[in-house]
């Protein structure tokens, strides 16, 4: 089909030249006319010829073609129900981290209520196409989540926008427009209301910045408490007691510190050192966008996610149990380092290993335990490693002492390492078995200590689980296997298997953002620096679309 790219101006010109032809949209005075109805007039078909340069042109041809050029939103020469309930939507799409100007908000606003013809025409379009759009970007992410982040694994979930219109049209019940496509989690709804909190705060102009390097610290007196105190404020002003002496660091002051570096992944010792001082200083904006970057990955997730499930959050070192649309256990957990990091995908835990033994990876027995075996011999031995080669098709023991460890490299390396069951074992007493091509799986662990790090980012790439034992007792209860069983099989010390007859559903995700259970709002670092381009469109958005590109494009670009 032949594209026209004419300015309205140009257009309205040549809507104007066929008169009489569009008298047909408006109805007379008082005449009700239902939005898809059999009384509804056809839009003329010059129109259809001359506004092809709209993005979603062919589709919104084919979609006008089929309704035989009735309009949607218009009734006579306004907008009926349809047109009001989408224009509110449009205005306010900043409370779902969108950007209305994406809707052709400034468009319909210079449209504004002309009653001219082909004013009407155009914005029946208009509006069709920013529904298009919104549609899509509430169901499925304003962005393409593949693109933004490779290592983000879940599927895309199929979905026409013209047929759901058409749905919708049916249903007949216009309030509903959009009703289905948002996400109904709790952490997207609360996500909502702390977007909406930290807005107004930009609003009145953001909060003040600490300047200088100083230390600051529980009794010392200095003029940057007092803007320490005002910035505190800012996210929670009840956290934050007012004090005779403003400039003294005063033991309330402590507690307030301590709570602004726990809900920023920060060591809560009280002091206003580089990296809390860094995250106070973050301004608001910034704030703004991470939590619009949140609900963008929110919107990526199913959006119905199963009952109940397991949420992991990998940004967050956390995981949550979600029954009922309601947390059962939250349980702190330790992810893939830098170099191997825990990818984002849905699996399913089929069965409970309890005692297991560990078949290491190569890539760990070459890069890790290699290693630490040529300096020092006995450590295989004194883990409880088994050495395996492979002889005439079988597998057969080899005694550690007859290695000559020195000879091998990640290159040369012809044994496989298990660890024997047992308190030493890397996996710990319960192993989580979730079958899924990135070999990533649950376990427990030997090495607690390492859940007070506020940063946990040490394991392989699986998920270390400080309250295994809890979970595994959960998911038993589901079986009508007492717990107590699990207790008995763990000091057996022998391995043994309890197939899940209900598996559960786990979905890895990585939250730099969300909002807890007592209404907090909780920022981390984007420690996988995933979250880079995403930021990035974001904060141009604007720009891009009052220079009339579309971020569409520039994601396709990078």
């Amino acid at each position: 089909m032949m594209r026209h790219h004419l300015p309205v101006v140009c257009l309205c010109c040549a809507l104007l030249s066929v008169g009489g032809a569009f008298a047909d949209l408006s109805a007379p005075p008082g005449r009700e006319v239902a939005a898809g109805g059999e009384n509804s007039q056809p839009l003329p078909p010059l129109l259809l010829t001359l506004v092809s340069g709209l993005p979603n042109w062919s589709h919104l041809a084919d979609f006008y073609q089929a309704r035989e050029g009735r309009p949607v939103w218009h009734q006579h020469e306004r907008l009926n129900p349809w047109g009001l309930v989408l224009l509110e939507w449009i205005e306010n799409a900043s409370t779902e981290g969108l950007n209305p100007v994406e809707y052709h908000l400034s468009t319909l606003q210079q449209l504004g209520h002309r009653l001219d013809t082909p004013a009407i025409l155009l914005r029946e379009l208009v509006f069709t196409d920013a529904f298009l759009k919104l549609a899509r970007d509430l169901n499925s992410g304003r962005f393409n989540a593949a693109r933004l982040d490779p290592a983000w694994h879940h599927p895309a979930e199929s979905f026409e926008p013209l047929d759901y219109l058409q749905q919708q049209l049916k249903a007949g019940q216009p309030e509903q427009l959009f009703s289905s496509l948002l996400p109904t989690t709790p952490g997207y709804l609360r996500l909502k209301q702390a977007l909406d909190r930290y807005q107004g705060i930009e609003q009145q102009g953001g909060w003040p910045g600490l300047e200088g390097e100083l230390l600051l610290h529980l009794g010392m007196r200095h003029p940057d408490v007092v803007l320490l105190r005002q910035r505190l404020r800012f996210e929670e002003p009840a956290a934050v007691e007012e004090a005779d002496d403003p400039e003294y660091f005063d033991a309330p002051l402590l507690l307030a510190i301590k709570r602004f570096q726990q809900r920023h992944g920060l060591l809560d010792d009280g002091l206003v050192g580089p990296q809390t001082r860094a995250a106070l200083n973050q301004p608001v904006a910034q704030r703004i966008l991470q939590l619009r970057a949140n609900l963008e990955r929110w919107r990526w997730l199913p959006r119905q996610l199963d009952n109940p499930h397991l949420l992991v959050n990998t940004a967050g070192f956390e995981l949550t149990l979600m029954v009922d649309g309601q947390p059962q256990l939250q349980s702190r957990s330790i992810n893939g380092r830098l170099s191997r990091q825990t990818p984002s995908f849905q699996g399913r835990i089929t069965q409970l290993i309890v005692n297991p033994a560990w078949t290491v990876p190569r890539r760990i027995a070459v890069e890790d335990l290699l290693p630490k075996q040529q300096q020092d011999a006995d450590y295989l031995e004194r883990r409880g490693f088994q050495v395996l080669q492979r002889v005439q098709g079988e597998w057969r023991e080899v005694d550690p002492w007859l290695v000559e460890w020195q000879r091998f490299d990640k290159n040369n390396f012809p044994y496989v390492l298990r660890q024997f069951p047992g308190e030493n074992n890397s996996l710990g007493r319960i192993k989580f078995q979730m079958p899924n091509p990135y070999a990533i799986y649950l376990h427990d662990t030997p090495a607690v200590g390492l859940f007070d790090k506020p940063r946990r980012a040490f394991s392989s790439g699986c998920v270390r689980v400080e309250k295994a034992r809890q979970l595994a007792g959960l998911l038993l209860q589901n079986e009508n296997a007492p717990q107590h069983n699990l207790l008995l099989d763990i000091e057996s010390g022998e391995t043994r298997i309890q197939p899940l007859s209900q598996p559960l559903t786990v979905y890895l995700t990585y939250f730099t953002s969300w909002v807890d259970e007592a209404g907090r709002v909780q920022f981390r670092p984007d420690i996988y620096a995933r979250n880079g381009l995403l930021l990035r469109l974001l904060q141009h958005t604007d720009q891009i679309a009052r220079d009339g590109r579309s971020t569409r494009q520039l994601a396709e670009a990078d």
